[in-house]
């Protein structure tokens, strides 16, 4: 059967890789070796790993396997609230420690409790919504309410129990990247003096918010700034290059890389940014536009950029004249701050509307700045604007 460009839907998926898959990893050496000598030789403490959403941080983090370290992975779903945050993470653990021998009676008891303590809380709050009557305003003054710090404590002596048990552990928490910053600090900061012990290293996802301020911190320009004695450290997954988000699509295409032209992962590595799920989301929407047919072209690509493009731009986005032609005129190179002012002059722009114009762009994220310096987005070199 002749193959088409729906063949590629199924291996261009986007998802973390598992253990198991590395031939499909990409320049992510540095932070996993990074995050297994600490799991080995750091004697204790609280290790964030943070970048932009889509760059990879999961991925890394299944890599994580630091040799002769207990490690146990845990997944945060519910956010509503920081007790949310800590009852699940009580939760999780507790499961997974369950058939560990020495610990197995423990984080039953304790996941049984917590069990507990939330089904009274949501069991409470539903009869309260179905039993709304004149007594509610004292019903709310006796209303249960989860028990914090008992949680913490049960969490404490998890932890303790386990690292009597297995020596060195490492918990590593995921998905906490996606929880607003402040209930992440929060829980964090109020359960620290209950995990900081010998022998137990934590490793888990941040919002980038707080790596920007955690930096800030660490360089001394934030006054105020105290994360540093929250977290040992905190890793920045970088933006892939170009070269790379190329190689990692080319890994995931296999045979049907033969399915597109050679210009399409051009076209993709520029739109990316850096982004690996950036490049698999414009490529996936590539296909689905040109379903049908036996080879995706470079025209392929870029009409489904400037589709896509249009589409946002005109729920999100409105361009004046002036973002427009600045981005024809930038686009495509890397620049100096006072560079891109000077360009912007010699396209007839007057200085004060130039900084005006770069600061609009900066504020939209469609130019970025970058180690490099200044350049307009890849998602807009293709556009027709």
């Amino acid at each position: 059967m002749k193959r088409t460009v729906a063949d590629l839907l199924s291996v261009l998926v986007d998802r973390p890789l598992r253990e198991g898959e590395s031939e499909y990893l990409v320049d992510r050496a540095r932070e996993i070796n990074y995050l297994n000598s600490i799991a080995l030789h750091q004697p204790f403490g609280i290790v964030g790993v943070s970048g932009e959403t889509g760059i990879g941080k999961t991925t890394v983090l299944n890599f994580v396997n630091p040799e002769g370290v207990f490690t146990v992975r845990v997944n945060i779903s519910l956010r509503d609230s920081m007790e949310s945050i800590l009852y699940d993470l009580l939760h999780s653990l507790a499961l997974s420690l369950e058939k560990v021998e020495g610990v197995s009676d423990l984080a039953k008891e304790v996941r049984k409790w917590i069990t507990d303590e939330v089904s009274t809380i949501k069991g409470f709050s539903l009869g309260v919504s179905f039993g709304v009557n004149a007594s509610l305003t004292h019903e709310k003054s006796i209303r249960p309410r989860f028990n914090f710090f008992e949680a913490r404590e049960k969490l404490g002596e998890l932890i303790k129990q386990t690292v009597q048990r297995k020596e060195k552990f490492l918990l590593i928490i995921d998905e906490l990247d996606k929880e607003k910053k402040e209930d992440v600090l929060r829980v964090i900061d109020s359960i620290k003096n209950f995990i900081i012990m010998e022998n137990f290293v934590v490793v888990l996802s941040l919002p980038f918010s707080i790596y920007r301020e955690y930096a800030a911190d660490r360089l001394r320009w934030n006054e105020a700034g105290n994360l540093e004695n929250i977290f040992t450290d905190i890793v920045f997954v970088e933006p892939l290059k170009k070269l790379e988000i190329k190689e990692l699509i080319i890994k995931r295409l296999g045979s049907y890389i033969e399915l597109i032209e050679d210009e399409v992962l051009d076209v993709v590595a520029d739109f990316s940014d850096g982004n690996p799920r950036d490049g698999l989301w414009i490529l996936t929407k590539a296909i689905y536009n040109n379903i049908h047919k036996e080879r995706l072209s470079k025209e392929d690509l870029i009409n489904s950029i400037n589709r896509t493009i249009a589409e946002y731009t005109g729920l999100t986005l409105s361009l004046t004249e002036n973002q427009k032609k600045a981005i024809r005129v930038l686009r495509g190179s890397v620049y100096s701050r006072e560079k891109i002012i000077e360009t912007l002059q010699k396209e007839g722009f007057k200085r004060t509307t130039a900084y005006s114009v770069m600061d609009q762009l900066l504020q939209k994220r469609i130019l970025l700045a970058e180690k490099e310096g200044y350049r307009i987005s890849g998602k807009f070199w293709y556009v027709e604007i």
